[in-house]
């Protein structure tokens, strides 16, 4: 193979960038798997600790405190509410 060229077979990523154009944006909407209700600013999607996503009430309910320890519902980890992240999604415009 000549100096310089790559491969395409063997490479994890192209090199090059593609546009996939408005088709493929999507709005992100997030339903929380253990109350199935969509989050809201007032209610906004938490990062556990094991990377699972549930909504802030859920895990205040599972939780049953902001200090108490808490078993994740699909997981063993175990976390604890004020240890949580909140997460954002971008806006999509």
């Amino acid at each position: 193979m000549e100096k310089g060229k790559q491969d395409l077979r063997t490479v994890d990523q192209l090199p090059v960038e593609l546009g996939l154009g408005t088709e493929f944006v999507f709005h992100p909407i997030f339903a929380c798997p253990v109350s199935r209700d969509q989050a809201t600013p007032d209610n906004p999607p938490m990062l556990l600790p094991c990377n699972h996503v549930l909504c802030q009430q859920s895990v205040l309910k599972i939780a049953k405190s902001r200090t108490r320890v808490f078993k994740c519902p699909y997981c063993p980890v175990e976390a604890q509410a004020d240890n949580l992240r909140p997460l954002t999604f971008p806006d999509i415009i």
